[in-house]
């Protein structure tokens, strides 16, 4: 495992689930993507800025109160500039229920920055916690 891309993506994801965005793009490529399950209702690869903007102000908002959950990091992997970090959240959302999901976010460094992040979840799960 290479450290310090390891450390970088506890950073950048530290900065994410803090909702501090600015924080989390400083430690970005410029042209740094997110890409997003396919059955999420976001578009399938964008921006980094523009999808943490949308978790955040969306997803992060709906906990109570917004933005408020604990994360227990289970593992991260490092190798050959990709970096995998599995995590479980949970939190209280507005609507009353109990959240807790699992995550992976597989990272691709690049030039000592975060360049992509793919996210994997459990997204009936997430529908189910956070639909009516």
């Amino acid at each position: 495992m290479t450290d310090v891309d390891a450390d970088l993506s506890l950073r950048f994801m530290g900065a994410f689930w803090r909702g501090d965005i600015d924080g989390a793009m400083a430690l970005c490529t410029p042209d740094a993507r997110f890409i997003f399950a396919r059955s999420l209702p976001y578009p399938r690869e964008c921006p980094m800025r523009l999808a943490h903007e949308s978790i955040v102000n969306g997803l992060f908002a709906m906990f109570d109160p917004p933005g408020q959950f604990a994360i227990e990091i289970k593992h991260v992997l490092s190798c050959d500039a990709q970096v995998t970090v599995e995590y479980s959240a949970q939190g209280k959302l507005a609507n009353g229920r109990d959240y807790e999901n699992d995550y992976v976010m597989a990272l691709t460094i690049r030039d000592g920055k975060v360049a992509e992040q793919r996210a994997y979840t459990d997204t009936q799960h997430l529908a189910r916690l956070f639909g009516p």
